[in-house]
Parts: C-alpha cells; structure tokens; sequence
C-alpha cells in the first residue's frame, strides 16, 4: 500500500549539500521534501572545513552558532615538499574578511544544518530508503518511491536533488562517471582524547609520509584530536593480504611522520580505527531531465585541502539560485541548469587539477604556491596569497556570492579561457613525460 505525493524539489540526503539546497528552495517558497536515510545524529568524517564557506553561513544565519559551538581554524600548517621544514598558509593572508573557518564534529554540525532546513520550511523526513527513481529508464526523472515506518511513499515532483552522497541514489542511475585512477585512496583514522598540539594549535595539519600517501591532524577541541593515514588503495590492500590489522597501518603511517607523531603516543589503543575508500570521481553531467546533483553525488576529491564540504555545500547553493529561476521560468531551465554544471564543474577541476599537482611531494614550496596562483587566476603578485585562496575557497567566493544562472557571460568566458590553458598545461607536461 503506498500514497502519493507531491512536491516541487525532492532532495535525497539530509547531509550539508543536501541541507542547503532544500533550505534555500524551502525559503524562496518552493514545496521541499528531504529525505535523509539515517537518524540524526550521526557520525559522519570530515570534520576540517574552509574559510570559503562563510559567505554561505551568513546566507543560511549560521556563523555566530558556528562560532559558538565549534573550534576555530586560522590555517594550514604543511610538511611536505622537498624542503623538509614545515611551512603554514594563514587564511588572513588573503586580506579577506573570512580569517577563520572550523573544525566540526559532523554530527553536530549536520544536525544543525538539517534542524536549520526544517525552520526554512523544507519538510525533512529521516530513516527514509529510497527504492525507486521514477523515470530513471527513460531518461526524464519525474519523482521517486521510498518507504518510511513500513509503508511506501510515492512522491513526484519537477526536480530531484541526489545529495544522497557517494551512494549515489540517483546520479549513478543517469550519468557515468569517471574514476580518478591516481587518486584511489583509502583512509584510516582514529580519535585522540589527550594529543599535543603543533605550534599553531588551531590548524589543521596536512604532512606528506615518505612512500606515499599523507596524515592529517584536526584538532577538534582540546581533549579530542581527529588523526588519520590517506594511502593509495593498492598499498592497504597489500597490507590486509600480509595480515596487518587497520591499527597497524595507521601506525606504520604515524611512524614515518615527523610532526604527526610528535602529537599522539602511539602506544594508546584507546582510539578505535575506522576505515573509509577514497576514490576520486567525476560525474559526466551534473544535471539531467528532472536530476541535479550535488556533493560526492556529483563528484569526489580526495580530502587534502578540506575541499568536501565546501564543494558540496558551494554546489548546493549554485543548484538553489538555478532551480529556483527553473521552477519559475520552465523556459529558462536549460540555461540555468547548464550554468550551473558550468561554474560548478570548474571548482571541482580547479581543485582536482591541483590536488592531482600537489601529491608529488618532491617539488619546492614555490612550485606549489606558482601553480595555485596560475589556477585562481588571481590578480596578485603574490603566490602565497594565490596559495591560500585556492585552498580555502576563498577565491572563488565572487564566483559564488555573485552567481545569477541567466547573466554570467563574462564569467562564461573565463571558464572558457581557464579550460583551454589548463588543457594546455596538462598537454606540455604529458609531452615533456613523454
């Protein structure tokens, strides 16, 4: 036995991409349903976020709650490079009004996000399993079925929002998607309750290990630190075959460090080890007939620079303004959802294109800050400024505060124009390898 209903924007996932768009659409008087498959709260990783979302937090009347309830984050301390000395990039540097950002625990921050959606008058409804997408098969979405307490729902709606994360609920279902085969990661990390803090004691540590891979150190508060290894797939699974336990190649990490281990002693085996794959993707499209996607639905980048949530949540307010102008002017809902993909899609390649720069850790401090630069395309003569905006978003905020899906022509160009010199970079490099 199901029911139907109706809605304007359906979402599927309650984390912060999801949270976002059905918030914003809920507030500019959208019909909004999200369904979220778990009961907040609940534990999520990624807990590290950038300075390049603040401008959305003041958006959504978030900041001063954030300020109260969470650790600030002024930087990112690095070791990593030919240079064996550690060197920091402060988020003041930039000369922005965004000096700080946070380290969150998820679950909080999540529920809040949610809770914070549900007063913009979107209708949340957790523990719901999506088990259909109407219209999947032929090309058009048209809403979904999901069941809720033990009975079946079928709701339609002129669009479906998949946040739904790296389940993909819907996106795998309408596009394909591009592996990043470099960048297959997987992450061990665990929970310290006593830790020593680094010299700047609110960064977040970033620290490349000799023979791949590279720890993180978030300092959640001061009795609890969020440690982990990141270290290509094929290396972890060489050491479950030779019987390491998770605990084991975390250690084997935290040993080859030179700061990381400094902050934890490795004999407390009070931190339970948890694992996660960590594998890069791209969708082919972001959106489709009726489908939009964001977050790790559309896309995923390995977690270096605190780039997920920032992405997710940039996304979801670029999707909110083009649905929004979709839902009222049908007529319109090509070339908004087409900006969409556009602006949205050249974070992700920006990010992408640097991460994929930055795992050589052989390369000089100035090479890193050079290439940030040439990416952001910031007007500066600086590197090191160019540096930190790449990584903490703030230099795309114009691109995101100021996005109108049917006015962007100018910045249609220099999508356009930064494109074809990333083409052109990746072409020289690969005949100079050759």
């Amino acid at each position: 036995m199901s029911d139907m209903q109706n809605y304007d924007v359906v979402v599927v996932g309650g984390g912060p991409a999801g949270s976002t768009v059905g918030g914003l659409l809920a507030k500019a008087g959208h019909r909004v349903l999200i369904l979220e498959r778990e009961r907040f709260p609940r534990y999520h990783i990624g807990e590290s976020l950038v300075t390049g979302m603040t401008p959305l937090m003041e958006e959504l009347g978030l900041v001063e709650e954030l300020d109260r309830r969470f650790q600030h984050k002024s930087g990112i301390s690095l070791r990593w490079g030919s240079d064996p000395q550690p060197w920091r990039s402060d988020f003041s540097s930039t000369g922005s009004i965004y000096g700080h950002a946070w380290h969150v625990t998820r679950s909080e921050f999540d529920q809040l996000m949610l809770d914070n959606a549900r007063s913009m008058g979107a209708t949340v409804v957790e523990e719901a399993h999506v088990s259909e997408v109407t219209g999947a098969d032929t090309g058009t979405v048209t809403g979904l079925v999901y069941t809720h307490g033990g009975q079946q729902h079928r709701v339609t709606s002129r669009f479906v929002v998949d946040a739904s994360g790296q389940a993909r609920v819907v996106s795998r279902k309408v596009t394909e998607t591009q592996w990043q085969d470099d960048l297959r990661n997987v992450a061990v990390w665990g929970y310290y309750d006593t830790y020593t803090p680094i010299e700047n004691g609110d960064d977040i540590l970033c620290e490349a290990i000799e023979g791949g891979g590279w720890m993180w150190g978030i300092p959640l508060g001061k009795d609890k630190l969020s440690m982990g290894y990141v270290l290509p797939a094929e290396r972890m699974a060489k050491a479950v075959r030779e019987g390491l336990s998770q605990r084991e190649v975390f250690l084997q990490g935290l040993a080859a460090s030179n700061i990381a281990k400094t902050m934890v002693d490795p004999s407390d085996t009070s931190a339970d080890m948890k694992t996660a794959r960590d594998w890069s993707h791209l969708s082919d499209t972001f959106y489709g007939r009726g489908w939009v996607a964001v977050g790790d639905a559309a896309a995923f980048i390995d977690p270096l620079f605190s780039s997920g949530v920032w992405l997710g949540t940039s996304g979801a307010w670029l999707a909110a303004r083009s649905l929004d102008k979709a839902l009222r002017s049908p007529a319109d809902e090509q070339q908004a959802l087409k900006q969409f993909d556009s602006v949205y899609r050249q974070l992700f390649k920006d990010i992408l294109t640097y991460v994929r720069f930055f795992m050589d850790p052989t390369r000089l401090r100035e090479e890193y800050m050079e290439r940030a630069q040439e990416i952001t395309q910031m007007y500066t003569q600086s590197s090191r400024v160019g540096f930190i905006a790449l990584i903490s978003g703030i230099g795309a905020v114009a691109d995101l505060v100021d996005f109108d899906p049917m006015g962007m022509d100018g910045l249609r160009e220099v999508i356009m124009e930064r494109t074809e010199q990333a083409k052109a970079r990746a072409e020289a490099e690969a005949a100079a390898t050759a």
